[in-house]
């Protein structure tokens, strides 16, 4: 029945239009110059292409690579400037040979804010530099996928995320240089980065080739949040490299980005403090410290809080026997006997009983640390904490009020403190997360007077 079926339909199409294939009948791309419409939304830099002609499809080709072959595709552009898109015309029989070449332009930049130091300064050590793509490690859930797809310049960087990752690390880009910065020197760097989706925590981390664990051989590793196409500068300036830092790597990593997001990475310049190129930095937005409560007081919400506590302390990523914690009333000590190399390497956790469901409130919070030794990033994390649910435990690494690093001097107290700070997103629970990664051996470092209050005007 299935043979007598097959041979009833095939009569329907000639054999010639099944199996003769004319190379020589592909279309001619100048016959379709009309087909091709770019129209540009000028007030949010969005451009449309279009083509639309019966028995052919277009091969549309952006910054000299094939970008798609829809009818209709959409595509930010940040910068005011003219561009060029050549566009192929495919049929059954193949690619035209011809191309035709459609001229738009976007009337303005898009930026709201500090748009960092001058890219086309002769200071500019990125672009005098041979820049390539070194890896990737692309991993959700920390199982290694394909690569994603990407276009590099020097004036920017494409790439697209297919798949949603869930934490830090889960998405990153190794871009290698010739660069190398001298012992003792400071420098500015600022990058400028557009997504079209909203993401948190990219991470920006600047390190000699072959070197990213040793807390002095890096430039802090910082994050960056950023609201869906609107771009924004990740800056620092005067920063004083440590040691010897060579063939430079910027390594931009995207873990927890959500799916099908596009990023675009620009503006990369990395110079010598020095060095003048006229920019003026903006004020940076000052924060009034908050009144705070009697650190016993029934105010302070940590002094009558319930908690447990979990650790990971993994030297080289291989864990080993917990730290011992060392209690004073709610103040508290941390020895960690062995040295780290690397940021989550040594951390220590407070699971409460506290709840911030309600995430138009505003709450202010402050630690003070001291280090017998110096630590290059101590990093401060107050989180919603994980939970099991129905037997599976779901993660909430990327609902918290902040994740910071500080450097601690040894013997040094830091105090430290954010104000009116609200939950993304409402918390079942919060657990503070402490981390001492890169830390030297025989490490102690005394935690006290905890506040954690509703923020008041």
């Amino acid at each position: 029945m299935l043979a007598m079926g097959t041979a009833v339909a095939l009569p329907s199409c000639s054999e010639d239009s099944i199996y003769n294939v004319n190379a020589n009948d592909v279309p001619e791309a100048a016959n379709y110059a009309e087909n091709v419409v770019i129209t540009v939304d000028q007030s949010t830099n969005i451009a449309t292409f279009s083509f639309n002609a019966k028995g052919v499809y277009p091969v549309w080709i952006i910054d000299g690579k094939s970008y798609s072959t829809t009818p209709e595709f959409t595509r930010y552009y940040r910068k005011a400037g003219e561009y060029q898109v050549e566009v192929k015309v495919a049929n059954a029989n193949g690619i035209s040979k011809g191309t035709i070449t459609k001229s738009f332009t976007v009337d303005k930049t898009m930026m709201n804010g500090f748009g960092g130091y001058k890219f086309d300064s002769d200071f500019n050590l990125w672009t005098k530099a041979n820049v390539k793509l070194n890896s990737f490690w692309y991993a959700p859930g920390w199982s290694q996928i394909a690569d994603p797809e990407y276009t590099m310049t020097k004036e920017a960087i494409s790439l697209t995320l297919p798949q949603a990752t869930t934490d830090q690390w889960q998405a990153q880009m190794h871009v290698g240089t010739d660069i190398c910065l001298n012992e003792g020197e400071a420098y500015d760097f600022s990058v400028i980065f557009t997504a079209t989706k909203d993401m948190n925590n990219i991470t920006v981390k600047i390190h000699p080739d072959g070197d990213d664990d040793d807390a002095h051989s890096f430039f802090p590793n910082s994050k960056v949040n950023i609201t869906a196409g609107e771009p924004k500068a990740f800056w620092f300036s005067n920063l004083t490299a440590a040691v010897p830092m060579n063939n430079l790597v910027f390594t931009f990593d995207f873990g927890g980005n959500p799916e099908g997001v596009e990023v675009t990475i620009e503006n990369i310049v990395l110079k010598r403090h020095a060095d003048d190129d006229g920019t003026v930095l903006p004020e940076l937005p000052t924060t009034p410290e908050p009144n705070w409560v009697d650190v016993n007081s029934a105010d302070n919400l940590w002094s009558t809080c319930n908690y447990t506590n979990s650790f990971h302390y993994a030297p080289g990523w291989a864990q080993i026997a917990d730290p011992v914690l060392t209690f004073d009333g709610r103040n508290f000590s941390i020895d960690l006997p062995s040295a780290t190399f690397e940021q989550w390497q040594s951390q220590v956790k407070f699971h409460t009983d506290l709840a911030a469901t309600d995430t138009n409130l505003a709450y202010d919070f402050k630690i003070t640390l001291k280090s017998n030794k110096e630590i290059g990033g101590a990093t401060i994390k107050l989180v919603q904490s994980d939970e099991i649910v129905d037997g599976k435990e779901i993660k909430h690494d990327n609902n918290f009020f902040f994740a910071e690093t500080v450097k601690l001097e040894a013997d040094v107290p830091t105090t430290f403190w954010q104000a009116s700070v609200k939950a993304p997103e409402a918390m079942h629970a919060v657990s503070l997360v402490l981390d001492f990664g890169g830390n030297p051996d025989g490490t102690v470092v005394e935690v006290s007077d905890i506040i954690f209050q509703v923020h008041h005007d």
